[in-house]
């Protein structure tokens, strides 16, 4: 398992096949904006050929919030981004998240929808973080979640989404836990440094003094716990 550095996607080999993990789609999050009086065009496709950029793979895995709305408003979107990909994955499966409510009456056939709770890929524990998973997922050498959106603030640039590679302190987790940045760049960024509790397992679960901070490029930021106390004041150059 590795990063696809300079995107907010992984690559897992299992069994001599490769797949690419996303997390946090929020398809038809431009409708949440239109409630607010900002109108923009609909992303789905270039969301959908910004995933194809990174094949050929032959299976996808989305670790939770392919949708936004917690209804079926965003349900149009949904099918149109996964007939559009499902032309460059053979499976598509998806682990539930907070977002995804009546998921299963949207996709149809097209997805294959886990759990909350997450499930196995290889020797990672997939699952979406909003929701703990079962005891069995610390037998596994790798956890990966997505939900926070993790991002910290740098001088000139505003909030930058992150990778964060952390060593967890609960029993029922892996060891070692990724977590994914938002695949959907609208999104807004939660600030790591500004840490909130974020589901179950972020930020109470892992030690922010082994907690790596990486951006999407891969520069090394530094831990967590040293970011906290640098707050405000890192830079790139």
């Amino acid at each position: 398992m590795e990063p696809i550095w300079g995107s907010p996607a992984l690559e897992i080999k299992v069994d001599g096949k490769r797949w690419i993990l996303i997390a946090d789609l929020h398809l038809g999050f431009e409708l949440e904006l239109a409630k607010e009086g900002v109108y923009i065009p609909d992303r789905t496709e270039h969301l959908a050929e910004k995933l194809i950029s990174l094949g050929p793979a032959d299976g996808l895995v989305i670790a939770g919030d392919l949708k936004h709305s917690i209804g079926l408003s965003s349900g149009f979107r949904v099918r149109k981004f996964l007939e559009v990909v499902s032309s460059e994955f053979s499976r598509i499966v998806l682990t539930v998240g907070n977002h995804d409510g009546g998921i299963v009456s949207v996709v149809g056939s097209s997805c294959e929808v886990r759990g909350p709770r997450g499930f196995p890929l290889g020797d990672v524990w997939v699952f979406h973080g909003h929701a703990l998973p079962p005891p069995e997922s610390s037998d596994y050498d790798f956890g990966v979640m997505g939900h926070v959106h993790p991002a910290v603030p740098i001088k000139g640039l505003g909030k930058i989404p992150v990778w964060l590679i952390a060593e967890t302190t609960c029993d029922f987790l892996p060891q070692t836990l990724v977590v994914v940045p938002a695949f959907n760049d609208m999104l807004g960024y939660g600030d790591l440094l500004g840490v909130r509790e974020r589901g179950p397992v972020f930020p109470k679960c892992i030690d922010p003094e082994a907690t790596d901070v990486l951006t999407l490029e891969g520069d090394y930021l530094g831990t967590l716990s040293y970011l906290s106390r640098e707050k405000g004041l890192l830079s790139l150059t």
